[in-house]
Parts: structure tokens; C-alpha cells; sequence
């Protein structure tokens, strides 16, 4: 009784010899990452995360839309202003991402600034 030839290579090739290029046929081989991509950071890599440009923008818009209270708004403005421009820095270093919502907390932040001091002026020359 005669077995099938045995092998080590996957899908069953035997090693056998292509007749078209004289040389032995092997299974092709995965490559990762594929070439001509470069190897992205898997889930668990090292990311730069902007906390502090984020709680910029979350105070800067809370300073913003709370203008009218007030000494909160200015509190939350001014702390708005200061964590944004501490995360912008720290963004233009490269030591963080996330520089989009540093500058609108950034924004938010001086705006509410300037309209709680136009509303105390309005309020003070009455």
C-alpha cells in the first residue's frame, strides 16, 4: 500500500517541480506588514493624548456659554485660556495631538473673556 507523499510545506505541496520555471513551487509567504505600507502602532502603542488642550476647550466653552454668571464664566474663561495654551505648546513641541481643540478652546476661551468684560462694563457705567 502506497500513502501520499508527506510534506511540510502548507496546502498540501509536496515540493514538487514546476514544470514552467524548472524550480521548485512554494507556497507563497505572508509579509507583515505588507510592503509598501509602513507598520501602523497596534491598539496598545504609545499614543499622544492632549488632556490638557482638551479640558482647555471643555472650561473655554463652559466660560463661553456661562458668561452671564458672574464670576464663573470669568474663572472658566481664564482657565480656558491658560490649559488651551498650555496644550497648543505642548502640541507645537509634538509632545501631544489633539491642537485642533486646544485652538477652538483657545477661542471659546477669549471670547467669553470679551464678552463677560463688555457686560461688566455695560453693567458698571449704568
Amino acid at each position: 500500500m502506497t500513502y501520499p507523499p508527506q510534506s511540510d510545506e502548507p496546502h498540501g505541496h509536496t515540493g514538487q517541480q514546476d514544470a514552467t520555471y524548472g524550480q521548485y513551487a512554494a507556497a507563497p509567504q505572508a509579509q507583515y506588514p505588507p510592503q509598501g505600507h509602513p507598520a501602523q502602532p497596534g491598539p496598545y502603542g504609545p499614543t499622544l493624548q492632549n488632556g490638557i488642550g482638551t479640558a482647555g476647550f471643555v472650561t473655554g466653552l463652559l466660560g463661553l456659554i456661562l458668561f452671564w454668571v458672574p464670576l464663573i464664566g470669568l474663572v472658566l474663561a481664564i482657565i480656558g485660556v491658560s490649559l488651551s495654551g498650555v496644550g497648543m505648546a505642548k502640541a507645537n513641541k509634538g509632545e501631544a495631538n489633539n491642537k485642533g481643540l486646544a485652538i477652538a478652546g483657545l477661542v471659546c476661551g477669549v471670547i467669553g473673556l470679551t464678552i463677560w468684560l463688555i457686560a461688566f462694563i455695560a453693567v458698571a457705567s449704568s
